[in-house]
């Protein structure tokens, strides 16, 4: 009997999410307000669109609201390069 191929599950590499993963969880935690769902498993190509289980409508509605203001970022976004980009729109944010 000859075992069955075992697949192998290749992530994309998340240096750049490791190095701002407490930035990361806290913009999480502004779109996603569960707490059981705030710790997705994400790689430096992930976006809120992948992380976060809320339509784009709410997640950018839930940002307006805690912001005051819509950001000029696509929801899109490496969250990497989204909180790059917040920490130079709004420097101090964590403390929002």
């Amino acid at each position: 009997m000859s075992e069955p191929p075992k697949k192998r599950i290749v992530l994309a590499p998340q240096v750049e999410i490791n190095r701002r993963r407490r930035e990361i969880y806290a913009l999480i935690a502004i779109v996603e307000r569960d707490p059981e769902y705030q710790e997705p498993l994400v790689t430096d190509e992930a976006s809120l669109l992948d992380a976060v289980g809320a339509s784009p409508n709410e997640i950018q509605d839930r940002l307006d609201t805690h912001f005051g203001e819509r950001l000029p970022i696509p929801l899109s976004t490496p969250l990497w390069e989204f909180v790059d980009t917040l920490k130079v729109l709004r420097p101090g944010w964590l403390g929002e």
